[in-house]
């Protein structure tokens, strides 16, 4: 039977009953208002401590991602979430290494690399081999007509010999300060010889062959290889015979404008 107020009222000690059962309710209902009143404590507790939580994860995070903003990191600037905010916590260890420090330093040490070299450079100047040398010297005495017949020579380090024929004493010359102007040449010994000395002592051979042979006043002019005649004899044949003695005293001479008259 249950037990309520509106069933105990005509049964004895109804009014005891009553009083029991109001007891009972009484006693109840707080217990059942304590219970959601203890889990609604729970929720906000729980709410407290992540919100603390939450606060100090970005206390750590915030430091970090501003060193990442100032060294340079672009993607840092862009964290909008607490998930973003966690993931760049990693990159606190970075700075120390970071690609700024690391960006300035190595082209010091570039730049000062590359400044020494030339230092070194102008202390040690670099030699070109004597072959070098001697091509350069040749190609320079090439390039003008008069030293044609010139040959150049290394003997030592920087040292230059000159072997062969010029015309004369000023092509000698020349030919010495062309080979002295050669980047690498400290010294230039000159051992040309001038053709036209060559073409004197042939000429003055050939005149006094003439005087001897009875023809004084018949003249010769050596220039290279030709010999020039002026002059007179008394007959053809003189004229003849001077050719000859011409050809016997030079025999590699031709000859060039015959100006010998005939007076008898």
């Amino acid at each position: 039977m249950k037990l309520g107020a509106e069933t105990v009222t005509n049964t004895p000690g109804a009014e005891r009953i009553r009083e029991t059962i109001a007891a009972r309710r009484h006693v109840s209902m707080p217990s059942r208002i304590a219970k959601p009143s203890t889990w609604i404590g729970t929720r906000v507790l729980a709410v407290l401590a992540g919100a603390v939580a939450i606060a100090l994860v970005s206390a750590i995070a915030l430091p970090a991602t501003a060193s990442a903003q100032a060294g340079g990191a672009p993607g840092a600037a862009a964290s909008g979430g607490i998930g973003e905010e966690l993931a760049p916590s990693a990159s606190t260890a970075a700075p120390p290494t970071s690609p700024s420090t690391i960006s300035t330093k190595a082209p010091v040490k570039a730049v000062t690399r590359e400044s020494k070299r030339p230092r070194a450079q102008s202390k040690r100047p670099r030699k070109d081999p004597n072959w070098v040398i001697q091509s350069k010297v040749q190609l320079a005495l090439e390039a003008d007509p008069r030293f044609k017949n010139v040959h150049a020579t290394v003997t030592q380090p920087g040292v230059i010999v000159l072997e062969g024929d010029v015309f004369g004493n000023k092509a000698k010359a020349a030919a010495e300060r062309t080979a002295a102007q050669v980047e690498g040449v400290t010294r230039v010994i000159n051992a040309l010889k001038t053709t036209s000395l060559d073409w004197l002592v042939l000429q003055n051979r050939i005149n006094q062959a003439l005087q001897r042979s009875g023809y004084p006043l018949v003249s010769v002019k050596v220039i290279g290889n030709t010999a020039y005649l002026s002059g007179q004899v008394k007959t053809a044949v003189d004229k003849e015979r001077v050719v000859t003695v011409v050809r016997s005293a030079g025999p590699d001479l031709t000859i060039g404008t015959n100006l010998i008259i005939i007076k008898p």
